[in-house]
């Protein structure tokens, strides 16, 4: 079975539209799934609850599992929360600002079949995060759902089964298997908006996985989305604010990672030379956790639904 992760921080409009795209993923591939919603502690107003409710509707075959925190988790926090609540043999995470097709989800699930060792699996996308060179932009933005089917189809064509290896994990929409969270469980979180990925793929690699992207698999990304929506309810018509917000979680969770991983790594985030943490991570890990449990505290913070 496929577990199927998607947390949601903030508009339910948004958040429909990356459902209604994967539960039409879902049924071209005629997959059965766990579908984990995780609603990020956002307010009422926001439509995340109803979102999650109507897609639950629509698609009673999948087994649905709704949450709501109470305490705003981020990034590592829903991560962490879905992979202690999933049971499949591979879960797949998706990012709420993100259409994903049906020929970006089977070459995730083709391309990870090749190597049990290939233990997390990314994709390509029109906007990346630390992986420009996987970033691909049509030529013409696409106009609607269909248009980025067509072009997510024609990527799966040229490239097929392809993959690349990768030294560095962005976590924005991947595949992992069960193999690997039995061996490194969840996220550690300390990392409370960033470097929570970058620091499982690490572990990921101390334990003998390989982390690969398969160039077949291409989705839209709107990117950046919960900045602009957080200026968006604070009223600001300038997005810097809200992007200098996001930089100071960046710098605060690199002083985390730098003294967990190495002091010899330079002081600010913005002078890192390279983004290949591997060699630092075979260096440390004598010294490292390489697997993480959920805390009870933070199940405390959850309602199901």
């Amino acid at each position: 079975m496929l577990s199927v992760i998607v947390p949601a921080r903030n508009d339910g409009v948004m958040t429909g539209t990356c459902l209604g795209a994967l539960l039409h993923t879902l049924d071209r591939l005629a997959l059965t799934c766990e579908i984990i919603l995780i609603d990020d502690a956002s307010a009422p107003s926001e439509g995340i609850l109803p979102a999650f409710f109507e897609a639950r509707a629509s698609a009673p075959r999948h087994q649905f599992r709704i949450v709501h925190s109470r305490a705003h988790q981020h990034y590592s926090g829903v991560f962490s929360i879905g992979l202690h609540l999933s049971k499949g043999d591979a879960v797949f995470f998706l990012s709420n600002d993100m259409l994903v097709t049906p020929f970006f989800l089977s070459s995730l699930l083709a391309v990870s079949a090749l190597d049990t060792k290939f233990g997390i699996v990314r994709g390509t996308s029109n906007h990346t995060d630390s992986h420009p060179e996987y970033q691909i932009v049509p030529a013409e933005k696409p106009k609607d759902y269909e248009g980025i089917q067509a072009f997510s189809a024609r990527m799966a064509a040229e490239n097929g089964l392809g993959w690349r290896a990768d030294s560095v994990l962005s976590g924005d929409a991947v595949l992992l298997k069960r193999a690997l969270i039995e061996r490194i469980g969840v996220l550690d979180l300390r990392f409370f908006g960033y470097f929570g990925d970058v620091d499982y793929g690490m572990r990921a690699h101390l334990a003998g996985f390989e982390l690969v992207c398969a160039t077949g698999a291409w989705l839209y990304h709107v990117g950046g989305w919960h900045v602009t929506r957080e200026s968006q309810q604070r009223g600001e018509t300038d997005l810097k604010p809200g992007f200098d917000r996001r930089m100071a979680l960046v710098s605060a969770a690199y002083k985390e990672f730098r003294e967990k991983w190495g002091g010899d790594l330079p002081q600010d985030f913005a002078d890192c030379p390279s983004l290949n943490f591997f060699p630092l991570a075979e260096a440390a890990q004598s010294r490292v956790t390489l697997r993480y449990t959920l805390a009870e505290a933070t199940l405390d913070d959850l309602e199901f639904h």
